[in-house]
């Protein structure tokens, strides 16, 4: 799309919001709520002060009431548990992990990383109803949140097109028109570990108030670089604001900006752990003064480790009410803009192959839809949607790669890749009441995914030959989906109920825009998720605290994965022919005494491929160990290893996750508080094939925190510890880039996150 055609539907979508007149705004939050002095009905549903209230499906309902497995991350548990990023809520929520290096994320084991920049995670990341794109590589900071649910299972019918494994639902803390509040936190660790907040929250009138909110985060130091003497520095900038209007008593507007930058330089991109005794690879890495080993955060480059991305965008959303009913329009436009302006990927300081390249992406989209008032027959939500994405971008690979291999040419390609993706559907979902207990639920999506992708490549400047084919590379595909949802839910008493769902979730097509050759498909099919889930849910303590259990299975057909294919001799992004994920979760989350806050959650998950899903062997497999020759066209084309049976890469069998608080008074006018947390997970494969070199043995880290609150909770100060018992446990682990081009077979690199080590410090709070 054009960006005077973004600019004219914004504007259409922003003009057609204000000339309609909505309703008052949740508090924390951009989901409608109409305003009412009669008291809640408990057997209609209604909400009171003490529920925990959610709005998975796009309205307000008590936790206990959604008929979805859902976990809840507080704001509050975001801070104490030093959560700044998406990819650091895997320590909050058990169902949610990483599914591989540079940010992807799964839910229940399902998600992948591609290389394609036309495709799109299997995990949706929306904020204040606004569904973000490319959210494994851009995913927002988490600053002034009221809260986050993760979604699990498919949730295609409301939130759409990159969903099929789940969705992290994120939202905001709303401006207030009755007080003026001014909020600051501050953290001083160890490892240059440093985290500044600010919020200040302004009326404007009685009917309107703004809130910005600002933050600034040093992540602690990862990677050491022996050569230039440096850590990685990872600096993340963002400011948010936030404009609430409400002209009369039917109308409500939520304006939204925000901006974030961030920032890398310094240390390497990865440390290796693994390598062939007496490689060239080994033999650098040991001049340099690099101890290889599963705990090595070490590395030797000299092309530098330098990039930056910032991410921009506004939204406005309207609300207005139509008789009993509420009409909802949200314009949004999205920007990340990016550069990498040196990136050494030969993990040693002997010039072998470098990598630099900027990206440019721009998105728009509208949604409008109709939502039925609360507790009545028929409950249901509808509506029209519409997004357009532009990426543009390219990616230049330059060394004299083949050196040790008796090659000391300069080798390389700059691919120059434009993708566009555009996205029509009409949604729906109901829930009919049969007597005063039992429910039924019905929803569907019906929708054009449109893609097209380009990429041309040339050679890099100085170089005399790719190092992999550069012939132009071009799809474009279409196709009409139809996902949809069934269930029923049952209330047994006011306090307990059991519920069961079937639902056929989507992800579109995309292309292999990364990726060139004959026996290379150029279009991926889309992903078509089928999972059904049955579960209980309870509340107690008069709501403060709601328990949920559910069992679930769900089979994927046409998973979308990123994949090395020999017979290519290049990493491609094609399609697993299954996957299977069943399993058991448990959530346990409120407030269930004074001063006691609780969040447990633990999943069990048998998370494998299907059958006839052929890999690369790992480095150093065997026959014994599933390696078996490729043979194509009558001819040896490589080894693969048939992934079906394996674990899927990122998913544990088991994992929990716990976090709480208990806060007590010691004076009148002094609070003292005690924290703690955990995260266990059992072992984690990094790659599809059998190897037992990548992967993560089972561990188990430990946060807490001990402070006091005073004057009225206004100030207070604590000292925190994360990773408490220094165990190392890598974020992921994969087979060393351009490592057998220094004659080393079996060499495998780590990336180090922000709880791999012990990190100790300081935190100050002011509310006032």
């Amino acid at each position: 799309m054009k960006r005077s055609t973004m600019i004219a539907v914004l504007a259409c979508g922003t003009a057609c919001t204000m000339a309609w007149t909505p309703v008052r705004a949740q508090e924390g939050g951009m989901v409608s709520e109409r305003p009412t002095t009669q008291k809640p009905d408990p057997s209609r549903g209604e909400i009171e002060a003490t529920d925990i209230v959610v709005t998975a499906n796009k309205r307000q309902e008590r936790l206990k009431d959604v008929p979805i497995s859902v976990s809840v991350v507080a704001g509050e548990q975001l801070t104490r548990q030093n959560v700044n990023e998406v990819s650091d809520l895997t320590r909050s929520a058990a169902a949610l992990n990483t599914a591989g290096p540079f940010g992807a994320l799964s839910i229940r084991g399902i998600g992948s990383v591609s290389f394609s920049r036309s495709s799109e995670g299997s995990v949706g990341v929306v904020v204040d109803n606004v569904a973000l794109a490319g959210t494994s590589t851009n995913p927002p900071l988490l600053f002034d949140v009221a809260r986050v649910e993760v979604l699990e299972g498919p949730q295609g019918t409301l939130f759409g097109r990159n969903s099929s494994a789940g969705v992290l639902n994120i939202v905001t803390n709303a401006p207030d028109p009755t007080k003026v509040e001014v909020i600051a936190h501050a953290d001083i660790a160890t490892r240059e570990n440093y985290i500044g907040r600010a919020v200040i929250n302004l009326p404007i009138a009685d009917n309107a108030a703004l809130r910005v909110a600002g933050s600034f985060a040093q992540a602690p130091e990862s990677h050491f670089n022996l050569t230039d003497r440096s850590w990685v520095r990872q600096r993340n900038y963002a400011g948010r604001a936030r404009f609430l209007w409400e002209p009369t008593s039917q109308i409500t507007i939520n304006l939204a900006g925000d901006y974030s930058n961030a920032d890398k330089r310094g240390g390497t991109p990865w440390s290796v752990y693994s390598s062939t005794p007496g490689s060239r690879l080994t033999q650098r890495l040991a001049a340099c003064g690099v101890t290889v080993g599963e705990e090595n955060q070490q590395g030797c480059i000299d092309g530098g480790n330098r990039g930056w991305t910032e991410s921009y965008g506004f939204s406005a959303q309207a609300d207005f009410e139509i008789g009993t009913h509420t009409l909802t329009s949200i314009t949004a436009y999205r920007a990340v803009e990016g550069k990498v302006t040196a990136y050494d990927v030969d993990s040693v300081p002997v010039y072998r192959l470098n990598q630099v390249g900027p990206l440019s992406t721009h998105n728009v989209s509208q949604e409008l839809r109709l939502t039925s008032p609360s507790g009545g027959t028929l409950e249901y939500v509808g509506g029209l949607y519409y997004f357009d994405s532009e990426y543009d971008g390219y990616v230049e690979q330059l060394g004299p790669i083949g050196t040790d291999l008796g090659i000391p040419f300069p080798l390389g390609q700059r691919l120059t890749t434009h993708a566009q993706t555009t996205s029509v559907a009409a949604f729906g979902q109901a829930t009919v009441r049969i007597g005063s207990a039992f429910r039924l639920i019905g929803g569907a999506r019906y929708g054009n995914e449109d893609v097209y992708a380009r990429s041309v490549g040339t050679l890099a400047t100085g170089a005399v030959a790719p190092i992999r084919p550069i012939a132009p590379v071009m799809g474009d595909v279409s196709d009409d989906y139809f996902s949809y949802k069934l269930g029923a839910q049952f209330d047994v008493t006011r306090d307990v109920m059991v519920y069961g769902t079937y639902t056929r979730g989507y992800k579109g097509p995309s292309t292999n825009d990364q990726a060139g050759g004959q026996t290379t498909p150029i279009l991926v099919r889309p992903e078509i998720p089928k999972s059904g889930e049955v579960g209980v849910k309870a509340s107690a303590f008069g709501g403060r605290l709601t328990a949920s259990l559910a069992g679930f299975y769900t089979k994927v057909e046409d998973f979308q994965a990123q994949f090395f294919d020999p017979a290519a001799a290049a990493f491609i992004f094609g399609n697993a022919p299954s996957l299977t994920s069943k399993g058991v979760s448990l959530n346990i989350y409120g407030r269930p005494a004074r001063g006691l806050s609780l969040n447990v959650g633990a999943v069990y998950n048998d998370a494998r491929y299907g059958d006839g899903y052929l890999v690369a062997c790992a480095q150093g497999q065997t026959l014994a160990q599933g390696c078996v020759p490729q043979i194509v066209g009558g001819v040896v084309r490589g080894q693969v290893d048939d992934a079906g049976g394996n674990r899927l890469i990122g998913a544990p069998e088991w994992k929990v996750t716990a976090s709480g608080e208990y806060a007590a008074a010691l004076t009148s006018a002094i609070q003292g508080f005690v924290q703690a947390d955990m995260v266990y997970s059992s072992r984690v494969y990094w790659e599809a094939a059998f190897n037992p070199i990548a992967q993560n043995d089972p561990a188990a880290l430990f946060g807490a925190r001990v402070g006091v609150r005073f004057d009225r909770e206004r100030f207070g100060f604590s000292v925190f510890g994360r990773n408490l018992f220094d165990t190392y446990r890598a974020a992921s682990r994969f087979a060393t880039p351009v490592a057998a081009q220094q004659r080393d077979p079996r060499a495998y690199s780590q990336i180090s996150g922000p709880e791999s080590r012990r990190v100790i410090g300081l935190s100050l709070d002011a509310w006032f």
